[in-house]
């Protein structure tokens, strides 16, 4: 008889499905459907073409839903990738279990890079004296650099130290 999963299981098979539900819609989609597809897939050639069809699905429900829609959307979405991922730990046999679930902890560690790195980060700047430049809604994908507003010229060189003479 196969053990019922435990509570860690459980909250890795709800990561899984939360970057799932994440990536869907953003650059980061091709790279999270893919490692979620091979691991669903284990070796099967046929079982990860089903899953990435499972996941094209996913990712077109999601990528066309907003507002309320999208949000139920996303939820149901959640819910439904959570379900897959305990079923597939839950058909395990505890040393296999194991290791799928620690294949599965570092495929969402992956995934969790794979969207921070494709995410927005949103920063405000801003700055005052002689020669200052001021930027607003600094937005970074990466190395890149989007300005909503910016007065002057901007150098992204690496600030010099304070004097700290001068307080």
């Amino acid at each position: 008889m196969v053990a019922v999963l435990d509570d860690a299981m459980t909250a890795l098979a709800a990561a899984g499905a939360s970057a799932v539900v994440q990536a869907a819609g953003t650059d980061a989609w091709t790279a999270v459907r893919d490692a979620v597809a091979r691991w669903f897939g284990r070796g099967d050639a046929a079982r990860e073409r089903a899953e990435l069809a499972r996941l094209d699905r996913t990712g077109t429900a999601l990528s066309a839903a907003d507002g309320e829609l999208g949000r139920r959307l996303r939820d149901d979405e959640r819910i439904s990738w959570r379900t897959r991922f305990e079923i597939v730990l839950d058909d395990l046999d505890g040393t296999v279990r194991q290791e799928l679930g620690d294949e599965l902890q570092s495929l969402v560690d992956e995934l969790r890079r794979a969207i921070a790195e494709r995410a927005p980060h949103v920063v405000q700047v801003s700055a005052s004296g002689p020669g200052a430049q001021a930027a607003e809604h600094l937005v970074t994908y990466g190395n890149a650099i989007n300005i909503d507003k910016m007065y002057g010229n901007l150098g992204l060189d690496r600030p010099s130290s304070p004097d700290p003479t001068e307080g």
